[in-house]
């Protein structure tokens, strides 16, 4: 379970009721893409040295070519440590007051919104490709009624759940309002 001790307006009974990140299918396909690129310079220096370096025969070529593959790699170590930052850090956090989305666009780039339960009116849940469908992860677009952005809970497992969970936690979220407003007017007619 997730601990709201560093998530800013924390109400006092305020729970986690589920904490998203990407389903993992998503890592494993961003892993074997980088794999299978990690693969092709080797396959080409082999290539290369058994068919064109003996017809030139020279040890400067042998280097050029081993820096090349080096330089590859370090960018590539780069780029897929990027790619787990960004699978690692996007977030999106339901409480039971509120929806909270954390996603990291970059290095040094964070978007963080936050919206209240009872200001969201729809929930949509979408699943597109084959893959999507059998592995069981989509987008959930959360709409507040205003004229802020949607949240998109983007690639999380089982999104037919989330999305039932948000409705649910909505529809009590608002008869608990309801509620309070409803014991508020009726304390104040006794005032008067």
């Amino acid at each position: 379970m997730l601990s709201l001790k560093y998530l800013p307006h924390k109400e006092p009974d305020e729970k986690v009721i589920f904490a998203l990140h990407r389903h993992g299918f998503i890592l494993f396909a961003i892993a074997l893409g980088f794999l299978l690129a990690a693969l092709l310079p080797l396959g080409a220096y082999f290539l290369i040295e058994a068919e064109l370096l003996p017809l030139f025969g020279s040890d400067i070529l042998t280097i050029f070519l081993r820096l090349l593959i080096f330089v590859f790699y370090l960018f590539w170590w780069m780029l897929f440590y990027y790619a787990f930052l960004d699978y690692y850090l996007d977030i999106w956090i339901v409480t039971n007051y509120r929806v909270i989305g954390v996603e990291q666009k970059g290095l040094f780039n964070r978007k963080v919104s936050e919206y209240k339960l009872f200001r969201i009116q729809d929930v949509m849940m979408e699943q597109k490709g084959i893959f999507s469908t059998v592995v069981d992860f989509g987008t959930v677009h959360v709409q507040t009624a205003g004229e802020q952005e949607t949240v998109d809970f983007q690639q999380v497992p089982n999104p037919h759940y989330v999305a039932r969970e948000l409705i649910r936690l909505i529809e009590f979220n608002k008869q608990r309002l309801a509620k309070e407003v409803n014991k508020k007017d009726g304390n104040e007619d006794k005032t008067i």
